[in-house]
């Protein structure tokens, strides 16, 4: 472990905002005076175009579309590992890179059937339990949303945050603005608690403190 940051973003279902928390991630970091480097391994590669249109806002984000375990002796304080829904050996060298993994599940019960099994795989590829936690994503008004907490709650899985649905992010998005262009402080402050939860985090784990890393 070091005083840089890692973090891969991986679920083994598709369509569940790895990309889109990937973008942002980066963005808030870049933000935040953070040199960061993105790599994109998913194969549809909508980090790295996303990325390019919003370049010029953010010159500290590098972007790759391939990855070796030698890029940590870069300068950079900030790793963001997008991935592909597979469990091939490019998902296998990010998930054993990373300090943090992140997995991000919809408000919904069909996107954590499968949530025990992926907890397997990533520990198995040697990621500590305390060192994944779920993202709720795109929660919305619903009961099912509470739900779906209350579940994941009771099955042991950590959350590193709840992140609303946000109409305004998905024209950002496509628009090539920063992601929070235009966005009222309620609906960016998630996503910033977000940000904030995973350094937090990464610090407990820097100090060894792994009694309660992620705070609810």
């Amino acid at each position: 472990m070091n005083d840089k940051l890692a973090v891969t973003i991986w679920n083994y279902k598709g369509g569940v905002g790895k990309s889109t928390i990937a973008l942002i991630l980066a963005e808030i970091a870049a933000q935040n005076s953070l040199n960061v480097l993105a790599i994109d391994l998913d194969e549809q590669k909508n980090l790295s175009a996303t990325l390019k249109l919003t370049g010029f806002l953010f010159p500290s984000i590098d972007i790759r579309n391939s990855f070796t375990p030698d890029c940590a002796n870069e300068d950079y304080c900030l790793y963001i590992l997008d991935t592909h829904p597979t469990k091939d050996e490019n998902v296998k060298a990010a998930l054993q890179f990373a300090d943090i993994v992140l997995v991000p599940v919809l408000g919904d019960f069909n996107s954590i059937m499968n949530l025990r099994n992926v907890f397997d795989f990533i520990r198995y590829c040697g990621v500590g339990h305390d060192q994944i936690a779920i993202i709720n994503n795109s929660i919305n008004k619903y009961k099912i949303s509470a739900e779906v907490e209350r579940v994941l709650s009771g099955q042991g899985f950590a959350s590193a945050g709840r992140l609303p649905h946000s109409n305004i992010l998905v024209r950002n998005i496509a628009s090539g603005n920063s992601w929070d262009e235009f966005m009222r402080p309620n609906i960016r402050e998630p996503f910033y608690n977000l940000y904030s939860n995973i350094w937090s985090a990464f610090r407990n784990m820097l100090a060894g403190n792994f009694n309660k890393l992620w705070r609810d």
